[in-house]
């Protein structure tokens, strides 16, 4: 007989054995440590089981303590196993689970080499497992609200079931119906092994069932989370594509307004462009005339033409054409649609040209002007568009110091760098930009001229953001006005 009841140990020990080895390999797949903490904790059982399955062949003192450390650090490493299944178990849990199996080691080890019978050892290991097991029961409930039910209900039957049957057996010994003896044959232990067998499979079925339903779970977690990444995705390339389109069509807007706040602004300076034409046209004329005469007078006379006259009046004749034709080709240039390319620049000569546009307007109104700049710096930018904002800011300071009335009107326009930046100001002593205006200065369709648009310095300013740099102004009234145009210089590295 006490040969059977070690056969049922050594069954007992192979039951965890294949029941957690078939764990570890079949969701080696997952490479999970909780899986391998499960699975290792089984077999540290298995041989627990084995050893105390083996007195007899081995002393008793080795049976007492080897096999009482294996069963509990099996126990308690599938009881880890368990809670880690619902995130990280509690340091309070761990402490206290910890501690009492320690205290348990201790005890049972002090009765072992104490000379205490070995029913007494018995008593306290059924008893302390009859309680210890209870954490699957709770283990479980823990669980059941997250994660798989069925593997829920699993787990805590079979905490239910080993506490009952150990509980039934601690009962027996102290009542004295029980037996005494590790080997003896007794319808006790007959429950205590009935009761592991259902149990252990019960926990491993409950283990697997609720891992790959937890892993399944994060399957679709992750999958939702992709598909919602994806979404977001087509959403951020559906914005990014409405958003170049607007931008293409702010930039061909500005493009058309430049085209039209340029004609609006023409007709300040038609008579001056008129003027401008026809002084060499005149002269022209007179040259052509005078030569003409020369030449009936020398028909008449029969004399030999002074060439050195005539050299001369060619001459001057070639350089009053050139002089329209330079004054038609910075008119053209002002007035060509921008393609929005940019180039390297030299925003002096930007500011020239529109000046040698405006300088007659200026003259007629008695402004005078002076230019301070430096001709070395550098912009990148479309000449086009940032004509049209030099000739704004020029139009602007002209008006208000036309209608001012002052004695001296006077602009001043200067260029120079400060750090990474070219200043451009265009100064005036006008009569100022009242405070209550200051805000609708930059605003479109505000303006204070009674034939304006009210497009001019919004303009201006969206096409030097477009450029990278910033359009302010400040304002003393009665005094001057000074706006001031930033944009990023171009170093000789970029240029290269």
């Amino acid at each position: 007989m006490i040969l059977n009841v070690q056969t049922i140990f050594w069954m007992d020990a192979f039951l965890y054995l294949m029941l957690h080895a078939a764990i570890w390999y079949g969701l080696a797949r997952f490479r999970s440590p909780v899986v391998v903490m499960w699975s290792f904790s089984g077999i540290l059982s298995a041989l627990a089981l084995c050893v105390l399955g083996s007195r007899g062949w081995l002393s008793t003192d080795v049976v007492v303590v080897a096999g009482l450390f294996l069963m509990a650090a099996g126990n308690w490493g599938r009881q880890v196993a368990l809670r880690s299944l619902n995130g990280p178990p509690s340091t309070v849990w761990l402490w206290s689970s910890g501690g009492a199996n320690v205290a348990f080691l201790a005890l049972s080890y002090g009765l072992q080499f104490s000379g205490s019978p070995e029913s007494t050892i018995m008593l306290v290991f059924y008893v302390f497992y009859t309680f210890s097991c209870l954490d699957y029961f709770f283990a479980g409930k823990r669980i059941a609200p997250t994660h798989d039910k069925n593997g829920a209900d699993s787990v805590m039957w079979a905490g239910l079931i080993l506490s009952g049957t150990l509980g039934v057996k601690a009962l027996a010994m102290i009542a004295g119906v029980g037996a005494e003896d590790l080997y003896e044959s007794s319808w006790d232990h007959v429950l205590v092994f009935i009761g592991q067998f259902t149990a252990i499979m019960l926990l491993c079925v409950g283990f697997m069932q609720i891992f790959v339903d937890q892993d399944h779970r994060k399957k679709i977690a992750m999958e939702q989370q992709l598909v919602r990444e994806q979404e977001q995705a087509a959403l951020a390339l559906q914005h990014a594509q409405d958003l170049s389109a607007l931008l293409t069509e702010r930039e061909e807007i500005i493009r058309q307004l430049t085209l039209s706040n340029k004609s609006a602004g023409m007709g300040a300076l038609v008579a001056s462009f008129a003027h401008e034409l026809n002084q060499p046209l005149t002269a022209n004329l007179l040259h052509a005339e005078l030569i003409m005469a020369k030449l009936e007078e020398l028909k008449v006379e029969a004399l030999t033409p002074s060439m050195g006259i005539l050299h001369k009046v060619a001459s001057a004749m070639v350089q009053d054409t050139q002089r329209a034709a330079d004054i038609i080709r910075k008119l053209r240039n002002l007035f060509r649609m921008s393609k929005g390319e940019y180039t390297a620049l030299k925003l002096n000569e930007v500011v020239q040209e529109v000046l040698d546009l405006v300088q007659s307007k200026m003259k007629d109104a008695n402004i005078g002007c002076t230019v301070d700049w430096d001709p070395h710096l550098r912009v990148h930018g479309d000449a086009t568009q940032l004509q049209q904002v030099v000739l704004n800011l020029l139009n602007n300071a002209i008006d208000a110091l036309t209608e001012s009335g002052c004695d001296k009107p006077e602009l001043r326009i200067s260029g120079k760098a400060l750090g990474d930046q070219l200043h451009l100001e265009v100064e005036d002593n006008g009569p100022g930009i009242a405070p209550e205006r200051a805000e609708d200065v930059f605003n479109l369709f505000k303006t204070s001229k009674s034939q304006g648009m009210g497009v001019g310095l919004w303009l201006s300013r969206s096409i030097v953001e477009m450029h990278g740099g910033r359009l302010t102004f400040q304002s003393e009234p009665g005094l001057r006005t000074v706006f001031t145009l930033r944009l990023p210089l171009l170093n000789e590295t970029m240029l290269g």
